[in-house]
């Protein structure tokens, strides 16, 4: 465990990093008081993005049953954070104090790389899950599976669909598939 305390120090940075991106564009949106035209899906994104930073973040602990964590396993426990990064600085619009600031129109403008680096979080997940063990993988069943198999599905229509329900739909089903993985995944803890 304290190797991995060593370890997890950069990569706890990392999702700080994230997380207080996220916020300070919120708190920048609200800020700009009626200039900041919000977003339903964007904000449930923004949502989902603090869980799931969280989240992994919080599951960065089961890294302490791995017996042997080399450099390679260390370059891989920087990928998802660094992503997870990548989105949340593509979620928001620069910040700038002059105009307007439409956060459908910016949804709609990054969406395609958005779903992208989602994508990409989730083919990292099931390399450090595999990292984990076998043992690991099995105890976390079907639900995982479901879970992933939904997200790669979602990415894939999303990246595909310029619908405004099509990414409510994404997004709300997706944090109710969050919340019951994350209680799944966080027994393990």
């Amino acid at each position: 465990m304290e190797r991995l305390g060593y370890l997890s120090t950069f990569v706890s940075l990392i999702y700080g990093l994230g997380v207080a991106n996220v916020l300070a564009h919120v708190a920048s949106l609200i800020k700009r008081g009626r200039e900041a035209d919000w977003y339903w899906v964007h904000t449930l994104w923004t949502f989902y993005l603090l869980l799931l930073m969280a989240t992994f973040w919080w599951l960065l602990q089961i890294w302490a049953t791995v017996p042997r964590i080399g450099f390679l396993n260390y370059l891989s426990l920087l990928v998802i954070p660094s992503l997870l990064f990548v989105a949340s600085d593509l979620l928001f619009p620069e910040r700038s104090t002059e105009g307007r600031v439409d956060l459908k129109a910016h949804f709609f403008k990054v969406k395609r790389p958005l779903l992208g680096v989602v994508f990409l979080v989730l083919v990292s997940d099931e390399i450090d899950t595999l990292q984990k063990g076998w043992s690991h993988l099995v105890e976390l069943g079907p639900i995982y599976w479901g879970s992933q198999l939904y997200w790669y599905l979602a990415t894939i229509i999303g990246i595909r669909s310029d619908r405004e329900w099509v990414h409510g739909a994404i997004v709300v089903v997706g944090v109710g598939i969050f919340v019951v993985t994350a209680i799944n995944a966080l027994a393990f803890v």
